[in-house]
C-alpha cells in the first residue's frame, strides 16, 4: 500500500492542526501552559523535563500558528525574561477542526 503523506481533500486548517499539535511534546507544552501558565522558557522547560532549545523551538512554532503568545513582541525579547501563555480558545478551535475532519464532517 502506498504511503499517504498529503491527502488531496484535506483542508489546510486540518493539515496545520496535525503539523502543529500532532506531536507529544507540543501537546504537553500546551497542556502545561494551560494548567501552570504563564511561564518563562526556563520554567516551562523545567516543568517538561526538556531542553530550553527544544522548548523554544516548539514555542516559536506554536506562536506562528496562534496557539501561544509571549508578553513581548519578538523584536523586544533578546536579553529579557519573557512569559508565555496559551491563546484562549485557539487550541480548541484547531482540535475541533481536526475532529470534524476525522469524523467525516
Amino acid at each position: 500500500m502506498p504511503r499517504l503523506t498529503r491527502p488531496p481533500a484535506m483542508p489546510g486548517e486540518v493539515e496545520v492542526a496535525i503539523e502543529t499539535v500532532g506531536n507529544r511534546a507540543r501537546a504537553e507544552l500546551l497542556r502545561t501552559l494551560a494548567t501552570h501558565g504563564p511561564l518563562t522558557l526556563s520554567e516551562l522547560a523545567d516543568e517538561l523535563g526538556a531542553s530550553r532549545t527544544g522548548t523554544h523551538h516548539h514555542l516559536v512554532a506554536l506562536e506562528q500558528h496562534g496557539l501561544v503568545r509571549c508578553d513581548h513582541p519578538p523584536e523586544e525579547r533578546r536579553g529579557r525574561t519573557v512569559r508565555w501563555s496559551q491563546v484562549p480558545g485557539a487550541s480548541k478551535k484547531m482540535v475541533d477542526a481536526l475532529g470534524k475532519y476525522i469524523a467525516g464532517h
